[in-house]
Order: structure tokens, then sequence, then C-alpha cells
């Protein structure tokens, strides 16, 4: 009886070693996936776009600068492509 389970412990003990080492490479890999798909500078160029609260401010903001005003405005769900 107490063979078995010590048998039965080794076993279960080598699965699981096994299965957290598949883990520790699995997490590795999304780790490098992720960085990988992180945006460069060149596409987070638009976070650099100077937002206003409403559009008086971005009127104001205009005059000053001598700049253009983008509006855009959305009705639907931005996040289904449907604006």
């Amino acid at each position: 009886m107490q063979r078995r389970y010590l048998t039965g412990l080794a076993l279960l003990s080598g699965v699981l070693s096994l299965a957290w080492s598949g883990v520790t490479r699995d997490l590795a890999w999304v780790h490098q996936r992720t960085q990988q798909w992180q945006p460069t500078a060149r596409e987070r160029r638009w976070e650099n776009i100077g937002w206003a609260k409403d559009l008086r401010e971005a009127l104001h903001l205009a005059s000053v600068y001598q700049r253009p005003v983008f509006l855009f405005t959305q009705d639907g769900h931005l996040n289904v492509g449907r604006c």
C-alpha cells in the first residue's frame, strides 16, 4: 500500500514538474510575443496630438497657435467599426 502511494506520488510530482516547465516556457513565449506586438514610436505618434476638452477650447487654441481644428464626432460603437 505504501509502495503504491509513493509510486503515485513520484509520478504525480514528475507530471507536475513537466507541466510547470511547460508553463514557464509558455509564459516566456507570451512575454516575448507581447513585447513584439507593442506599438513602435512611429505608431504612437497620434498620442502627441493636442486634445482639447471641448470645442471652445479647441477654437481658442487654434487661433492662438494658428493651427487647424480637426473635429471628430461619433455616433454608435467605435469598437465595432461603425461610427
